[in-house]
């Protein structure tokens, strides 16, 4: 899908107004929600990528830190991150799974 001149400008000044909206703060206040959901909607039409957010870090952390703790229900054995960046483990005696879920209302600051 080929977009011509006159349109390609029209949806690169709205980003570029929205992006200063956006700069400004005005897409956290209450009636504000509109204008990320804008912002998106024309990244895509003139498209570009949104690129998502890395957590693996942070995961790997807390999963660290639970894989401490937690041991295998069946057996009592050790736990082990099945890969990097996921919230599932593996027994490493038995091989039973385990999924993990996310804390709530810990955001980090």
């Amino acid at each position: 899908m080929s977009k011509d001149k006159a349109t390609e400008s029209h949806l690169l000044s709205q980003l570029v107004k929205l992006g200063d909206m956006m700069s400004d703060g005005l897409h956290l206040e209450p009636d504000g929600k509109w204008i990320s959901t804008e912002y998106k909607r024309i990244l895509r039409a003139l498209g570009y990528k949104i690129p998502r957010a890395n957590n693996s870090e942070a995961i790997n952390k807390g999963m660290a830190e639970a894989l401490k703790q937690k041991r295998c229900e069946r057996c009592d054995g050790q736990l082990k991150q099945t890969r990097s960046g996921s919230m599932r483990a593996e027994c490493i005696d038995c091989g039973a799974k385990y999924q993990f879920k996310r804390a709530k209302g810990k955001k980090a600051a």
